[in-house]
């Protein structure tokens, strides 16, 4: 039995397709697959307390992403940033830092705090940005970069120079999820008197539009926009655990993936006093759990390595969906990503099943939103939606110019699963 204690990251690499067909070895080796993050860090914290020949080496555990690391500082979290659902009367100007750090380019990252320091309880910058660069002798381009990571890692509005600008910003926001029309944009940006008059028609005249649909965008100003940055609940799943997968942006611009492996979570095989091994009995019972410790390095490691694989094949190819949204979503399917990676689809679906990211802007999403067939579809259907009355005749027809040839009873499916009715109606 060797005494030595195991590097970090036992190194295990997966590279023949072979390799993960379902034999029973390898079922065996990927019994952590299908373990969230949450599971899988309550099944090495036991064995850690279970097995005397499992340790964490010297260090600490960064709040932010949960990596253990030696260093007074985490390597890619500057300071603490947690992954849970925040209050949303809360500005979170005190993580915003830290969550743009992660988006923006290394060679800007110093400029972070001098923009931060300049925002105001609002969420607005106290100056123009080429006025903020000149008194900081910074250079511009790393001033625009700096602004264009705080917007991206922090709430709708943040960084912007004046309320209406922020105000602009959300209006562009309500267009962009299909809860408002694209007109709504052009109201916020010249008509917010009329507004706070309650002039309908006037207004209604000078857009062309139905008093009816001026009224009701009054009433979504008035309830959804607010002059000031904050972080609004998002519907669906909260994700308050740590990721299983953390997606960053590099300096050169492209996306990079890491997945918590055994050097992950600082995991080493215990060093064995010479004098302990020198009992027979001692190195016997020590021997059954060496042996223990070893298979959970290797399966932590396998988990990793299958997810690793996985979920970079699913980031290159939808790189345009990180920039550009759902309209920029490649249709991508399980029994794709099996066949391109030589992995049986089984594997695939243990991969995603359950699994969040944590996206280069900072957001934690469920890493099955990167497949699907129709995410960019459906994108269009909301948008053509939110700019008026549409049938499915002609959604059908606005898709094809488009470049999506769809069915129209397909459209007709897609309509209700967005909740917008026959005509364009969304469902209240």
């Amino acid at each position: 039995m060797g005494k030595g204690a195991a590097g970090p990251g036992v190194g295990l690499q997966l590279g023949a397709r072979a390799e993960l067909q379902l034999r029973p070895g390898v079922l065996q080796s990927l019994r952590l697959l299908p373990l969230g993050s949450d599971a899988l860090r309550e099944t090495v914290e036991q064995a850690l307390i279970d097995n005397p020949m499992l340790e964490r080496s010297p260090g600490t555990t960064c709040p932010g992403c949960g990596r253990h690391h030696r260093s007074s500082t985490c390597p890619r979290c500057p300071s603490v940033l947690r992954y849970a659902v925040q209050d949303p009367a809360v500005t979170p100007f005190d993580n915003l830092e830290a969550a743009a750090a992660c988006e923006i380019r290394s060679d800007c990252r110093s400029a972070l705090p001098v923009l931060i320091a300049h925002l105001t309880g609002r969420g607005l910058l106290d100056a123009e940005p080429d006025r903020i660069a000149a008194a900081h002798d910074l250079p511009a381009d790393v001033v625009v970069e700096a602004v264009r990571a705080i917007k991206a890692a922090g709430p709708v509005g943040v960084a912007e120079t004046s309320v209406r600008d922020l105000l602009v910003a959300q209006a562009h926001e309500l267009v962009a999820t299909g809860v408002a029309a694209p007109w709504i944009v052009e109201l916020v940006r010249n008509d917010l008197e009329a507004v706070a008059a309650n002039d309908v028609d006037t207004v209604a005249q000078k857009l062309c539009i139905s008093p009816a649909e001026v009224g009701e965008a009054f009433c979504l100003v008035r309830e959804r926009l607010r002059p000031v940055a904050v972080v609004e609940i998002p519907e669906g799943p909260e994700f308050t655990a740590f990721p299983d997968v953390f997606v960053y942006r590099a300096a050169d611009g492209h996306v990079e993936v890491e997945v918590p492996d055994s050097g992950w979570f600082g995991l080493a095989l215990a060093e064995v006093q010479p004098a302990v091994l020198a009992d027979a009995y001692a190195s016997a019972w020590l021997a059954g759990h060496e042996r223990e410790a070893r298979e959970l390095l290797r399966q932590v490691d396998t988990r990793a390595s299958v997810l690793r694989r996985v979920a970079t094949y699913l980031v290159d190819r939808q790189a345009g969906y990180f920039d550009g949204g759902p309209a920029a979503h490649v249709p991508l399917t399980r029994t794709d990503v099996a066949r391109a990676l030589g992995l049986h689809p089984s594997t695939v679906s243990r991969c995603v099943r359950g699994k969040t990211m944590r996206r280069p802007d900072g957001r934690i999403a469920a890493l099955a939103d990167l497949l699907g067939g129709a995410v960019a579809i459906k994108a269009r259907i909301a948008e053509l939606a939110a700019a008026g009355r549409v049938s499915d005749a002609r959604l059908c027809r606005a898709l094809a110019d488009s470049g999506y040839v769809v069915a129209r009873r397909t459209v007709a499916k897609y309509r209700a699963e967005l909740g917008i009715e026959a005509g364009g109606l969304r469902r209240s």
